[in-house]
């Protein structure tokens, strides 16, 4: 009789080898794949973050673009006729572009008038440009005491209503984007409102060369439309050369109306809610610069406000606001 021979003890053998042997690679393979994906994982945030570093790179260019722009302005007005005021057509970057502008902001309304109750001025001139815009006329009553130190409005409930609740304590803004809180100022007025507005010290002065229609014919209520139309051709040709000029050119309709009465009457003694020389100007000192870089898919925005104290000297940067997906 033939001995029987067991042969399964080593075909099992082989086949936990083998199993395990698939198993390593399986276990190597996944363990590969995950450090690949990780590496592509980094690789984007890397590149991510190459492209975010050139994009405020850029962003900073462009403000740089402003100051020097500001700085070699040397004449002694400021108008929409020079070049800081053009806008400039975007500049070329690799795989990408910047471009920008800068703006007056001593052209448009001061929130921060409205604080000062002193300024009977400001407050009728503000109801007048709502007005133009077609905007209800609490909505003076409303940011007028939102700016005003220590005032509580009416609509104090609304704030400690939001979420979360705010107790505003009144005063003057530095930005006007921060009425977008405001209750009684839809998003739908507010849009209406921003472009005619800014929030800069009380004491500023409204620039007559650089202030739009709007805002121009809010503080020169008896002026015809006529005459305000010849205002603003007399002004766009190079700009008023001072304030005095442009004085005598607004009161020149009514001069004229009163060619006819007999002799030569001296001009109206002003009232305290009338335009005066100490609430204007020709030259500005605060400017909006409005940047926006765009590099592949990624782009970015800011908003720098500049002031420049000194005529021929370098801006200073009050502050900036960089806003990026």
């Amino acid at each position: 009789m033939s001995p029987v021979r067991h042969t399964g003890g080593r075909s099992g053998d082989h086949g936990f080898v083998l199993v395990n042997a698939l198993v390593l690679v399986a276990a190597l393979a996944a363990l590969a794949t995950l450090l690949l994906a990780r590496a592509e994982q980094g690789r984007s945030r890397l590149e991510a973050g190459l492209e975010a570093d050139q994009l405020m790179l850029a962003l900073d260019a462009y403000d740089t673009l402003a100051l020097t722009q500001l700085a070699r302005d040397g004449g002694s007005t400021d108008h929409l006729g020079e070049a800081w005021a053009r806008p400039r057509p975007p500049l070329a970057l690799e795989r990408g572009e910047v471009s920008g502008q800068i703006r007056d902001l001593q052209g448009r309304f001061n929130i921060n008038w409205l604080s000062n109750p002193d300024n009977p001025l400001a407050q009728a001139a503000f109801g007048r440009l709502l007005a133009r815009l077609g905007l209800a006329p609490q909505i003076a009553t409303e940011i007028r005491s939102f700016v005003t130190p220590g005032a509580r409005s009416k609509g104090q409930s609304r704030w400690r209503q939001m979420d979360p609740p705010q107790d505003p304590v009144g005063g003057p803004l530095l930005s006007a984007d921060q009425l977008t809180d405001l209750p009684g100022l839809s998003p739908r007025a507010y849009a209406r409102l921003r472009p005619w507005i800014t929030a800069l010290p009380g004491d500023s002065r409204l620039n007559v060369n650089t202030a739009p229609p709007e805002v121009l014919a809010s503080f020169l209520p008896d002026l015809p439309p006529a005459a305000l139309a010849r205002l603003l051709r007399l002004r766009d040709r190079s700009g008023f050369a001072s304030v005095d000029s442009f004085l005598i050119a607004a009161r020149l309709p009514q001069e004229d109306r009163s060619d006819n009465d007999a002799g030569t009457e001296d001009p109206p003694e002003e009232t305290p809610a009338s335009l005066g020389a100490d609430q204007l100007a020709v030259q500005s000192q605060w400017f909006r610069v409005d940047s926006q870089a765009r590099l592949n898919h990624s782009d970015a925005r800011r908003i720098s406000l500049l002031q420049r104290s000194t005529r021929g000297a370098r801006p200073r940067l009050a502050w900036q606001v960089t806003y990026r997906p």
